[in-house]
């Protein structure tokens, strides 16, 4: 018994021996090669939804893009952050280190959302002859691609306006699935005017491939909207009118009666545009987080009296806030009926098309769709507010601000207008060093290529 017990485990080794080289080539269970994952139509198509899941992170359209880039363009005496994590309140303060961990995580955000619509990009010829499959997927991948790089070359470079946007510079382009550490990540920046072109090639070709309607997905009307916010910050102001106008005079979307309406919404209203989705079980509401009290909310970005000085008497937009304990904040994130944090959050909505057209067409001269008077007084009416009887750029502008604050396009309205911020009541130039995101540290640490934004000292990133 013993010999044959013996010569039993011997073969038994030997067995295992000679199938290792099997075992070792088994496919993992965690994950699956590109060549698999990006094999149907089907598996392309759930590829997608994952990009839009990155759009609506946290650290990107879900929180970051939205709350980060209002409460580091505000001015100090007007917007406040008073919590306790130290990374947003640096930003705030505009005294932001290289290691900032919520700036961090905005580029690699962004970058994993490039990465995601680039794989879809690359695997459209797998829908063959479907050729209207494939111009959705490839436009909706492109949508969400461009607006990435907008959001990046709005955070970590100068405004278009601000010296020569053809030697500043801006972020790296990528337009190519990244699935191995080699010597191609070692990538340069690529200038501002060439991020904003990459931008608008991506968002023009969107808006020629989506149809004109696409359930609570991008559709060639969020396309245009995002390019009119485009042309707006870039100063095109002709391609703002006429991108505004399309969304506009498509139809599809109608004002609410009440500006409250679209705020703490779970399904997208006549006025969306565009929105990212959240649920129970899928996408992010960080703005919540921060904007709102408990139990939802963390109440850590309070809006000070000065800024309830920006609002006319009888502005049904003065009473989007709510009193809290901690101070008062923003209601655009706060609900009285659920979790705040399970609402949608809104990207772009029809008063912005309104408010870009009016602005567009009184610097231009034009009257394309309609007058800026006109445009300006259907945004003052639904808000209980007199009609003017003439109308400015600063009533313009002014109406863009009161209408819009809290939902990500503070940041760009004041750079391209030059509008100065402050620090605790020092005022600070519109186009300040402290102004611009750094390049964070983690990426300069892997890559000697990327040259650090000017005024965040020396070292592997140095400027």
């Amino acid at each position: 018994m013993k010999k044959q017990t013996n010569l039993f485990l011997t073969l038994l080794i030997g067995a295992s021996m000679m199938g290792c080289s099997d075992l070792l080539d088994l496919e993992p269970q965690a994950s699956i090669s590109d060549d698999v994952a990006l094999s149907t139509p089907g598996n392309v198509q759930t590829a997608l939804v994952g990009a839009y899941a990155q759009l609506g992170g946290a650290d990107t359209y879900g929180g970051s893009y939205i709350y980060l880039s209002e409460i580091y363009s505000a001015p100090s005496d007007e917007i406040y952050f008073n919590g306790t994590f130290i990374d947003p309140f640096d930003i705030n303060g505009k005294n932001i280190q290289t290691t900032n961990a919520f700036v961090t995580r905005v580029w690699t955000a962004s970058y994993n959302t490039i990465n995601r619509a680039n794989n879809v990009l690359s695997a459209l010829d797998v829908f063959g002859a479907d050729a209207a499959t494939r111009a959705r997927v490839e436009g909706e991948a492109r949508f969400i691609r461009g607006i990435a790089y907008y959001n990046l070359v709005q955070a970590f470079g100068k405004a278009f306006n601000d010296g020569n946007p053809a030697t500043n510079l801006g972020v790296p382009i990528i337009l190519t699935p990244t699935r191995v550490v080699d010597a191609a990540l070692q990538v340069q920046r690529n200038t501002v005017a060439e991020v904003y072109a990459q931008a608008i090639a991506d968002l023009n070709a969107a808006k020629t491939g989506l149809p004109e309607s696409n359930g609570f997905y991008a559709d060639t009307y969020a396309a245009s909207a995002l390019l009119a916010r485009v042309h707006l910050a870039k100063g095109d102001f002709a391609n703002a009118a006429i991108e505004a106008n399309r969304v506009i005079a498509s139809g599809n979307y109608s004002l609410f009666p009440s500006v409250a309406s679209n705020f703490s919404r779970s399904a997208n209203g006549a006025e969306t545009i565009f929105a990212m989705q959240v649920n129970i079980t899928a996408g992010s509401n960080d703005n919540a987080v921060f904007h709102a009290p408990l139990p939802f909310g963390r109440a850590d970005i309070q809006v000070l009296d000065k800024h309830m000085l920006n609002y006319e008497a009888g502005d049904a937009r003065a009473n989007l806030f709510t009193a809290t304990s901690r101070g008062r904040m923003t209601s655009k994130y706060t609900s009285t009926t659920g979790d705040s944090r399970r609402f949608n959050v809104n990207v772009v909505r029809l008063a912005e098309m309104y408010l870009t057209r009016a602005e567009a067409n009184f610097r231009t001269g034009g009257t394309l769709g309609a007058t800026p008077l006109a445009d300006v007084n259907m945004i003052r009416a639904r808000v209980g507010l007199a009609d003017l009887v003439a109308v400015t750029l600063d009533d313009i502008l002014k109406e863009r601000r009161n209408e819009l604050i809290f939902e990500g396009v503070l940041r760009m309205d004041m750079r391209r207008n030059q509008v100065a911020s402050n620090i605790a009541g020092a005022a600070l130039a519109w186009n300040a060093n402290a102004l611009t995101f750094p390049v964070p540290d983690r990426e300069c640490n892997v890559n000697s290529n990327l040259v650090q934004n000017p005024g965040y000292g020396v070292g592997k990133c140095a400027p």
